[in-house]
């Protein structure tokens, strides 16, 4: 896959040295298990018609192959609607997914990716991540910036782990006036996918009502996927 660079003027943060984010949706590589707040980040005043701030953690390894490290990150409502993509590895974001139509398409038929906007592609595109911590934020608005009302909201990560397989993790948050943190469970896409290595595990979410990620920053990604 080549190597492209992008530059991107969008409101974002800037967490452990990497700028990352979008609008609704931010983005944090962190080399260690994240703190409660990221080192080096005060949060500013929550935003008066948002609910607050939900935080998806987990452990990436990068697998040394062709064909895999491509992973998305959406949200749906009660009733199954997509809501918004918080990530998605820019190979299979940009089209990559005529090339490998097996790359993550359960995430690209829940969210409509081959009609979406550029707008929606430039906020939830990013690079391959390296192997660590990883963390993803939504700051509880829909794919059009809109807060969301309170509730149950599923969130779910696809991961293309090589070729056709993969897996996919399936949780819910509830956001609204109090704090909540939930697990997903995991689904193997086929069922032997199970004894390929794990490109993601360890995933937890976290809301805290409230709460937003600060506006105001530039960031220029140059790695590609």
């Amino acid at each position: 896959m080549s190597e492209r660079t992008s530059r991107l003027i969008v409101p974002i943060v800037v967490i452990t040295g990497v700028a990352t984010g979008a609008s609704a949706a931010y983005l944090a590589y962190r080399p260690e298990p994240p703190p409660a707040s990221p080192a080096g980040l005060a949060w500013s005043a929550p935003a008066a018609a948002s609910l607050g701030l939900v935080r998806i953690d987990y452990l990436l390894h990068r697998l040394p192959r062709l064909a895999s490290n491509q992973i998305a990150i959406w949200v749906e409502d009660a009733g199954g609607r997509y809501v918004r993509t918080l990530f998605a590895t820019s190979f299979t974001a940009n089209g990559g997914f005529a090339r490998r139509p097996m790359s993550l398409p359960l995430w690209r038929e829940a969210s409509g990716w081959e009609a979406a906007t550029d707008t929606e592609i430039k906020a939830a595109s990013r690079p391959a991540q390296e192997s660590g911590r990883q963390s993803v934020y939504w700051d509880t608005t829909d794919r059009s910036g809109r807060p969301v009302p309170p509730g149950t909201y599923t969130y779910r990560v696809e991961g293309n782990v090589v070729w056709e397989k993969r897996v996919l993790f399936t949780g819910s948050i509830e956001v609204g006036d109090v704090p909540h943190a939930s697990r997903p469970r995991a689904q193997f896409l086929p069922a032997e996918t199970g004894s390929e290595p794990a490109l993601v595990a360890d995933l937890s979410a976290s809301f805290v009502p409230g709460r937003r990620l600060p506006d105001g920053a530039v960031t220029t990604f140059t790695r590609g996927s």
